[in-house]
């Protein structure tokens, strides 16, 4: 067999194996006799095996980051299985390509490329999870200082503690005042106070300042303490915290702008001195 054929028999085996690796640990629609039964079968209890196995290999982010966002465990293990695949094979195919077409490159240079490929590829994913989180956790501070200050004006209003907790959710339409709702539907029907759900709404999402606000309600529902000035102050809090985090992000980014310019000036120097040394070397 010649080194053309091995190459595309290579790519095309590969890319079965990139199919079939993705179709594997894609999330899929669960039958209502497993969720039921409570149990999985067939290519699911694969797939929980396979997870089980990538979160003990440090694979798989933080559960209340996955949670923040809303991707599953499975999902995050796919893209990042994917993507070190069709970053570790890109680059064969394209070696390929050039063969048709009479041009070859060296096979340690492909190789080289291809593990590098491989490399950004696996790290992608995380980067990106990494980057919704960041925006995420911002959003929902925002939108808990909203909430602060709303169940401010319901107790200024006479309202009491269930219905000024209650009452600002039914207001806002964002997805974090969605998650609040339901942490406090969630907590009444099963029985316990509305505030309750604060707790667990924060170990879910790894939003710590829930759980103080939850702590700040609490002690108006069980001893009617004054909660106006508390709320208040923690509202003020979340925004000073946005601030101060903008203005580093800020920082950073300017920071980072400096590299590209001095990458500028370094690439113009070389083009005005190329001629000299042209000449230079060449006489």
């Amino acid at each position: 067999m010649s080194t053309e054929a091995a190459l595309i028999a290579l790519a095309i085996t590969a890319a079965i194996g990139v199919t079939l690796i993705v179709a594997a640990f894609a999330p899929t629609r669960p039958r209502l006799a497993d969720v039921l039964n409570e149990t999985s079968q067939g290519s699911r209890g694969l797939r929980d095996v396979a997870v089980a196995h990538a979160d003990r290999l440090k694979l798989i982010a933080k559960p209340a980051d996955l949670a923040l966002v809303g991707q599953s465990s499975e999902s995050l293990v796919a893209q990042r299985v994917g993507f070190l695949l069709v970053g570790a094979l890109w680059i064969p195919v394209l070696t390929t390509v050039l063969v048709f077409v009479g041009a070859m490159t060296p096979m340690v240079l492909t190789g080289g490329a291809s593990v590098g490929c491989a490399l950004v590829g696996w790290q992608l994913p995380v980067l990106v999870l990494k980057n919704k989180v960041k925006h995420a956790r911002a959003t929902f501070a925002g939108a808990l200082a909203a909430y602060c200050r709303l169940v401010a004006l319901g107790r200024l209003g006479d309202r009491g503690p269930v219905e000024a907790l209650r009452y600002p959710v039914t207001l806002g339409t964002g997805w974090a005042f969605r998650r609040i709702k339901l942490a406090i539907d969630e907590a009444v029907l099963r029985g316990r106070m509305p505030w309750a759900g604060f707790a667990e709404l924060a170990e879910e999402t790894g939003v710590r300042e829930l759980k103080d606000v939850g702590h700040i309600i609490a002690s108006a529902g069980q001893d009617g303490a004054s909660i106006v000035d508390t709320l208040r102050a923690k509202a003020s809090a979340l925004d000073e915290k946005q601030l101060a985090e903008r203005k580093t992000g800020s920082a950073i980014r300017s920071d980072r702008m400096d590299m590209p310019v001095a990458l500028l000036g370094l690439a113009f120097i070389a083009f005005l001195a190329f001629p000299g040394l042209y000449l230079m070397l060449h006489t």
